[in-house]
């Protein structure tokens, strides 16, 4: 390795170190980074550790990078462990890179520069040090690419319970429509659905929490793209980890049933005739867990 170049290598190094304490002494007198555009901002938002501990790895890595340069300067044998630190960094860079692309959607002008100064040190090893590391980052941006980055919660926002139906029970003008969440593996959830057998005058959606046999609801026409997840979602948005659950539609909002026995007893005298035993404002919700399963644990 020519000499000028570690020289370069050192005296860049410790530019990056003096540039990434100002960014940190910024953070701590100011309380915010330093940055020519509103893109560290998103991407400060979307990291779980704070920049100034960001910085501060930033730090420790190149002051790394200067002492390793100055032992390799002096003593011999130790350039290979230089070349792993440098691509190592690379390749750490690499990933916020493909972050800033495929998950942030915009740029951080700082975290630009500082990857800016990662590849000319590489360089400064030579092109053949800067070659491996850009391949390594093409490999990254790739994975990148193949990959979804959002919860199951994102990929169901907008979507509503019709989506998550399964099958619907149809009767000549229903005076109530109800949603059903069960699970295949529940025998609480069984026993409801023979409660619903005949005609009623309710229009009963099947809305199961994950993919079911289609011998479970004879003589039903299933929708093959339903969507289990939404069910299992709506359980958890409301705080509710057991199975049945009986959802109906009021003109006022929605009424929230748990349990076999609550269920039974709201379908008989809601969509059988009679005076339902519920009252139908729409905060009500059945906290009693008589006759159900949890969605976490086997039932039986």
């Amino acid at each position: 390795m020519k000499h000028g170049s570690l020289q370069g290598l050192i005296y860049l190094s410790l530019f990056a170190c003096i540039v990434i304490i100002a960014q940190a002494l910024l953070i701590i007198f100011k309380g915010e980074a330093f940055c020519v555009d509103e893109g560290c901002k998103i991407v400060e938002a979307l990291t779980l550790i704070s920049p100034f501990y960001f910085n501060l790895l930033g730090c420790v890595y190149f002051f790394a990078v200067f002492c390793t340069a100055i032992i390799t300067k002096c003593r011999s044998g130790i350039e290979p462990l230089l070349r792993i630190l440098l691509v190592s960094g690379l390749a750490a860079d690499g990933v916020l890179l493909g972050y800033q692309i495929f998950v942030a959607h915009t740029f951080c002008s700082y975290c630009l520069l500082v990857f800016l100064l990662i590849v000319i040190l590489n360089i400064l090893m030579g092109f053949r040090q800067l070659a491996l590391g850009l391949a390594i980052i093409v490999v990254q941006l790739f994975v990148f690419s193949l990959l979804r980055f959002e919860s199951a919660e994102d990929r169901l926002r907008g979507l509503t319970l019709d989506n998550g139906t399964y099958a619907v029970r149809r009767c000549s003008d229903p005076v109530k429509q109800l949603y059903l969440i069960f699970s295949e593996d529940c025998p609480h959830c069984y026993k409801v659905i023979e409660a619903l057998e005949g005609c009623t005058q309710c229009e009963f959606h099947f809305n199961p929490i994950k993919k079911i046999g289609v011998d479970l609801l004879p003589g039903l026409s299933p929708n093959e793209k339903y969507l289990p997840g939404i069910n299992a979602a709506a359980l958890k948005i409301l705080g509710i980890d057991t199975v049945p659950v009986l959802i109906a539609k009021n003109h006022d909002g929605l009424t929230f049933v748990e349990g076999e026995r609550n269920i039974i007893n709201y379908i008989q005298n809601t969509c059988f005739g009679g005076m339902p035993l519920v009252d139908e404002n729409l905060s009500d919700l059945f906290k009693t867990e008589d006759g159900a399963c949890s969605i976490n644990e086997n039932c039986r």
